[in-house]
């Protein structure tokens, strides 16, 4: 199958590249830079657009004829969106809108995959449904509630066959150390003294490795099903707990320092239901929360 990936350099944009060509796919990355080219998979071939540009878009579709898009591009550090509104606003919902009108006018297109977040949902302290009341307590959730309305509007109003995928808070990052597990993991592997963290350790996520998080992508990309899906462990950690699971793994036996300064309207309890995406798409998570956090141990420990 010939697909065209956005965000191919990104965290999970590239465990997807890489997954893809392993499964003899014909992957095409859109590239707004060229020194980001370095970080693909040698298989596959970048095909430089910007999604502020619609006409590049067009011309890259044209390039690339592809049967699936999978739009994995955007803005997602939830805490500079407070301060860059207009620019989250810009990449995740305009920038959306134009690769669904590219993607509507390039007739080899079969399916539109389309990367949203939990962050799109009003928090409930319960597992969310993909039925329930989307709110974005954030710049970014906005920005990206915004984009998943036009998904569907686009689907409803001109025929776009599209997927919404809304991962829960994923992990296994490669290079950015900044987020909370790769932050936690490679403190203790670094530090014997504190591992300082913003926010409260009482706040619940649904935290998912990112292998978990990939093959959700696959099978919504080689399923003929269409619609909305969590992908999600359903399981509830706390932040206490993800410390306490963390510290088993690397032997840290550091202080623990809670700043509580989370950011502006932070829910304290974060969690999907999977169940829609494990009937309908054939998915399921396969990694624990320990067998994932000994991976990111393993992997940080050998780069550090």
């Amino acid at each position: 199958m010939k697909i065209l990936v956005t965000g191919a350099s990104g965290f999970i944009g590239s465990h997807l590249a890489e997954e893809l060509t392993g499964r003899d796919h014909e992957v095409h990355a859109l590239v707004r830079h060229s020194p980001r080219v370095s970080l693909l998979p040698e298989e596959v071939e970048a095909i430089t657009g910007d999604l502020m540009d619609i006409f590049s878009l067009k011309k890259a579709m044209r390039m690339a004829q592809p049967e699936m898009v999978c739009h994995i591009a955007a803005l997602t550090p939830v805490r500079y969106s407070f301060d860059n509104p207009f620019i989250y606003a810009q990449t995740n919902y305009v920038g959306t809108m134009n690769m669904v009108h590219a993607a509507l006018e390039q007739p080899t297109v079969e399916g539109f995959v389309h990367a949203s977040t939990a962050e799109v949902y009003k928090p409930k302290h319960r597992p969310l449904v993909e039925d329930d009341k989307l709110f974005g307590s954030t710049p970014y959730g906005v920005s990206k509630v915004a984009a998943d309305y036009y998904v569907q509007v686009a689907g409803e109003c001109y025929g776009l066959p599209y997927t919404i995928l809304r991962p829960s808070n994923s992990y296994g990052r490669r290079r950015e150390r900044g987020y909370i597990v790769e932050k936690i993991i490679t403190t203790m592997l670094t530090s014997s003294n504190e591992l300082v963290l913003d926010g409260s350790p009482h706040i619940v996520r649904d935290y998912m490795h990112i292998s978990d998080h990939v093959n959700g992508y696959l099978r919504a990309i080689e399923s003929k099903k269409r619609g909305v899906f969590n992908i999600s462990t359903g399981k509830e950690t706390s932040v206490r707990d993800l410390v306490a699971t963390a510290k088993s793994i690397t032997g840290f036996h550091g202080h623990v320092k809670y700043l509580g300064k989370p950011r502006p309207h932070d829910p304290e309890y974060l969690v999907l239901d999977n169940a829609k995406a494990i009937a309908e798409l054939g998915w399921e998570p396969k990694v624990g929360l320990k067998e994932g956090l000994k991976r990111v141990a393993s992997f940080w420990r050998d780069k550090l």
